[in-house]
């Protein structure tokens, strides 16, 4: 069977869905081989499990959960109904859920407001608003340059004849809280793009993107070089270049609440050339310095300062005091799912959280959009017990899911009209995402459409598959507990067993 074919039949499943699908078994770890046969797993591994184990991970806590699709049966579990660490696995939901609730066609609008209309000699007297309703993808994600998006909306400044503004550059993030990032994030991870800071106002991810080399010759600093270049960021370049085949030492830091960033150790000489995506604080501040940038070199001149608005009250939007100017719809919510699943992208998925609170539920909070997704995950006939939610991307070490559980959530979403564009999201091993390098030349390659998911000492893997005869599976994967043993041999092991279900091999 060709990959394409396995692809065509995943979303064929999506689309039909599952009608010989039945209820779960009644019994805890429980499973049903294709013959019909019961599958004791309990607290002891099945050999089939053993066997795939390498030593290094014999102490690693595993739950697994496997589902025939087209038998509407348990095929294998085990520990199905224990709680797991998830990571990145944990954006099936929030993915599910935003198209489920939201539709693959909704968009968001990001607007620009004067507080006074534009007068005949080109004035603005009074504020400019940048008003964010949170947008993911001011970037150049899906526009031809980082700030293409903001010089469309100069340009419709431009053209409404705007030429100097007055009063103040507002840049207002106060459509939802300004709650930026989970308390259990680590500090470390609130450095980088990853656990970049989470508004309703953003900018290219929340992240300055620093291009990063080694120098000429050893004792001379690297070349640090950030992008896009703009006065709310500064850059203190206090590392050195190693000599050749060094240990690489180099790293970033910024000074506590600001945006005052710090290279330090030491690069080898002979190190590549690389990009690391850097978080900022104030994330809204950020999206307005570089559109005031953009204005000024437009010809627009804004004389008064550049202020984040945060909430309500200093809000002349939420006022109702203010004259639309300008507005940007972004590209379909669809488009903004295949960057979350397929290139797992964090803030993404912590952006659609807050938006399902806003727009489902009326408040821009993690509390309220991770509610709708627990009521979402009952209307499709999943045991909301079995999540513990703390955040939308898996970084927080405090969520909790059942691999049962992930699987019914598969089940619900393939008879969803929604469906279809879900699973079309989802990375293909071998081809595509985060599985384009696993699977390649092996019985999973093309057949399995499923999320990655890592943080420390935890992997999983969870989707549909369809295996050598035909038969489609859903299944989930997670490992915790991994200790010393390395990404690769845990993600190895992972694929190996996996393979064994697309081979037919198991149970």
């Amino acid at each position: 069977m060709t990959g394409q074919r396995a692809a065509r039949i995943v979303l064929a499943l999506v689309v039909a869905g599952c009608a010989s699908a039945r209820g779960r078994s009644a019994a805890r770890d429980v499973g049903q081989s294709p013959g019909g046969a019961t599958v004791e797993t309990g607290d002891a591994r099945p050999i089939w499990l053993e066997n795939a184990i390498p030593p290094p991970l014999e102490r690693a806590h595993w739950g697994i959960a496997v589902y025939d699709l087209d038998a509407g049966r348990w095929l294998a579990l085990h520990h199905a109904d224990r709680y797991f660490e998830p990571a990145s696995n944990l954006k099936l939901v929030v993915t599910a859920v935003g198209l489920e609730r939201l539709g693959p066609d909704f968009a968001w609008r990001t607007s620009v407001y004067g507080t006074a209309p534009i007068g005949p000699d080109g004035a603005l007297d009074g504020d400019l608003v940048l008003y964010g309703r949170g947008d993911p993808n001011l970037s150049a994600r899906f526009a031809d340059s980082r700030t293409a998006i903001f010089e469309e909306l100069a340009d419709s400044l431009a053209t409404r004849g705007l030429r100097r503004v007055t009063g103040r550059l507002l840049a207002d993030e106060s459509y939802w809280d300004a709650d930026h990032v989970r308390g259990d994030w680590a500090g470390y991870d609130l450095l980088w793009w990853y656990a970049a800071p989470v508004g309703a106002l953003g900018f290219n991810d929340n992240s300055i993107d620093f291009e990063i080399m080694p120098a000429a010759r050893a004792g001379q600093p690297p070349r640090v070089a950030g992008q896009p270049e703009t006065s709310f960021w500064s850059l203190d370049n206090r590392a050195t270049t190693g000599p050749a085949g060094s240990t690489n030492t180099f790293d970033l830091t910024r000074d506590p609440g600001t945006n005052h960033v710090v290279a330090y150790g030491s690069l080898p000489l002979d190190a590549g050339k690389r990009t690391e995506y850097f978080a900022v604080v104030d994330p809204a501040g950020y999206a307005g310095a570089v559109f005031r940038d953009v204005l000024a070199a437009r010809g627009i001149d804004v004389i008064g300062e550049t202020r984040t608005v945060s909430d309500d009250a200093g809000s002349p939007v939420a006022a109702g005091d203010t004259v639309a100017l300008a507005a940007h719809v972004s590209p379909p919510l669809s488009r903004d799912v295949e960057a979350i699943n397929g290139r797992s992208q964090n803030w993404h998925a912590e952006q659609l959280v807050k938006t399902l609170g806003k727009e489902v539920a009326g408040q821009g909070s993690w509390a309220a959009g991770l509610d709708v997704e627990r009521e979402t995950l009952a209307r499709l006939g999943v045991d909301t017990t079995a999540f513990l939610l703390r955040d939308a991307s898996g970084l927080s070490s405090v969520n909790l899911v059942t691999p049962r559980a992930v699987v019914d959530l598969l089940r619900g979403m393939a008879r969803r009209p929604a469906g279809e564009a879900w699973a079309a999201s989802l990375p293909v091993a071998g081809r595509s995402g985060s599985l384009a390098r696993r699977f390649v030349n092996t019985a999973g390659e093309g057949r399995i459409h499923a999320k990655t998911g890592y943080i420390e000492n935890v992997y999983s893997l969870s989707g549909f598959l369809t295996t050598l005869g035909g038969r489609r599976y859903a299944f989930s994967v997670i490992v915790n507990q991994t200790g010393a043993a390395g990404a690769s041999l845990a993600t190895a092991t992972i694929d190996r067993l996996v393979n064994a279900f697309v081979s037919g091999q198991v149970p």
